[in-house]
């Protein structure tokens, strides 16, 4: 049997090869929709190497709103050099700019995920930076917006996953409403099992199955106290969803959303159970 010279295998030992693999983030919504403002997503891409250089592939994943098709398209943006920046004012409009977007949708809204690759030996998760933020105009003038970070795409996301929105009056201040979204972090199409509780009795509200939820794709459930389902005077309600797949993995995120001023607040739901998506907790 061959043996490895020893220099070989201190180098293996010292430097494993999962260090060598090139370092995947998603963002998990970005967009260009046209609701009660136009919603867009700019993007920040960073390359906090100081010693390499790292070739940036984008990947959009969404369902089609003109036939229900899944469509994944992939642009290659190049080399980044250490410690340089790539940003997009609206990067669902350079997809269609660059010709990416099939013709059917290119006037549609579009929301999807965005995968973004950074190619590159020794690349390490820390050093691969992606930045979303999703803004609308605001009332004489400026933007509102929400942002938030691409996550290691191998292991973000849980079998099961929970939290909380609220809805209703901010003592004179204005009202909020709150959407809700889920993504497959996996790599196996999975539904998505969901149940609304009562936030202030705990009763069940709703279950209800999200069906066939693509690898990347993300579906959102907007102003979900509007569902019938759900009593009027409701005014928080706990989620939990399950990725029924076996070894399924999901991620899921609220929007609190003012009213009046469509300002939103972004923030992810709690991860159950990391271990089957490749997390080993400390200790």
């Amino acid at each position: 049997m061959r043996t490895l010279p020893g220099r070989t295998l201190l180098l293996l030992l010292l430097f494993p090869v999962t260090a060598l693999a090139d370092i995947a983030v998603r963002v998990p919504v970005v967009t260009q929709v046209q609701g009660a403002a136009l919603f867009r997503t700019s993007l920040t891409v960073a390359n906090g190497s100081g010693g390499h250089s790292a070739d940036i592939v984008l990947r959009l994943s969404y369902r089609s709103l003109v036939d229900g098709t899944f469509q994944n398209v992939t642009l290659s943006e190049g080399s980044l050099l250490p410690h340089r920046t790539l940003f997009f004012e609206d990067i669902v409009q350079h997809f269609k700019d660059e010709g990416s977007i099939r013709s059917q949708d290119r006037t549609a809204n579009l929301f999807g995920t965005l995968l973004v690759t950074f190619v590159a030996s020794g690349q390490q998760l820390e050093d691969s930076i992606a930045e979303a933020r999703t803004y609308s105009a605001a009332n004489g003038g400026g933007t509102n917006g929400i942002a938030y970070i691409g996550r290691n795409a191998s292991t973000a996301g849980s079998d099961t996953i929970k939290g909380a929105v609220r809805n209703g009056a901010f003592g004179a201040d204005g009202t909020t409403r709150a959407n809700i979204g889920f993504v497959n972090e996996g790599t196996v199409v999975t539904d998505v099992e969901i149940t609304y509780y009562d936030g202030a009795t705990g009763a069940t509200l709703k279950d209800f199955v999200q069906s066939s939820l693509s690898v990347g794709e993300v579906v959102q459930l907007n102003n979900i106290f509007a569902d019938s389902a759900v009593p009027p005077g409701t005014r928080s309600i706990v989620v939990r969803a399950q990725a029924v797949a076996g070894n399924g993995r999901i991620s899921g995120y609220g929007v609190q959303l003012d009213s009046v001023t469509q300002d939103g607040s972004f923030f992810l739901m709690v991860e159950e159970n990391q271990c089957g998506g490749g997390y080993v907790p400390p200790g």
